[in-house]
């Protein structure tokens, strides 16, 4: 029975950060809120966590490998055009959006953020996944050879995240993000890469 505690602290640990991060900002939250919200004491924290970054880090690993396992089925089902790949992608972005608000707003943070840097893992992981959408992109007329994994990286798995945070709430005041998106983020994408 002790372990389903502890998963269930760790649990509301996870959502408290998120939901302390997008109401304050990651260099504003400190341990301290996190556990209050949680529930948890701050001395709990400490001892599952060696701080604040150490939780940043684990919730952004987590989400970039489901990221990553998504991308990978995907190219398993399109190995002729990108298109298809590109465009699943991102309606489960949209539709993350819609159902996880406060998780994709979490998610844009720590994209945003100076302090955070990925693992070397991550890196390779990215490059070997943004290497074979490109192989198949180029082979289908739908890349450019001259497209960087840099540029496939931000485009494939940044742009809709920033598209839809900036819809969200930009200068020209709060606008809807609708699944009508995706096809506009695709062939926009598309566009750029070619």
């Amino acid at each position: 029975m002790a372990r389903k505690i502890d998963e269930d602290k760790i649990a509301r640990i996870k959502d408290a950060i998120m939901h302390t991060i997008v109401e304050n900002g990651i260099e504003a939250t400190t341990i301290a809120m996190i556990a209050k919200k949680a529930n948890v004491s701050g001395g709990y924290l400490y001892r599952t966590y060696a701080g604040k970054q150490d939780l940043i880090n684990e919730l952004y690993h987590d989400k970039v490998n489901s990221l990553y396992k998504e991308l990978e089925f995907l190219l398993t089902i399109n190995t002729n055009s990108i298109k298809p790949l590109l465009e699943e992608f991102i309606r489960n972005r949209v539709t993350y959006f819609l159902n996880e608000p406060n998780a994709s707003k979490f998610f844009y943070q720590l994209l945003h953020n100076e302090n955070f840097f990925a693992s070397e893992i991550i890196k390779e992981k990215s490059a070997e996944l943004m290497n074979s959408i490109k192989k198949i992109g180029v082979k289908s007329g739908e890349i450019s050879k001259d497209t960087t994994v840099y540029q496939l990286h931000y485009h494939i798995l940044v742009y809709a995240v920033d598209y839809i945070n900036f819809t969200r709430k930009n200068i020209f005041g709060e606008q809807e993000v609708t699944i009508d998106d995706v096809e506009k983020l695709t062939d926009n994408i598309l566009k750029i890469l070619k």
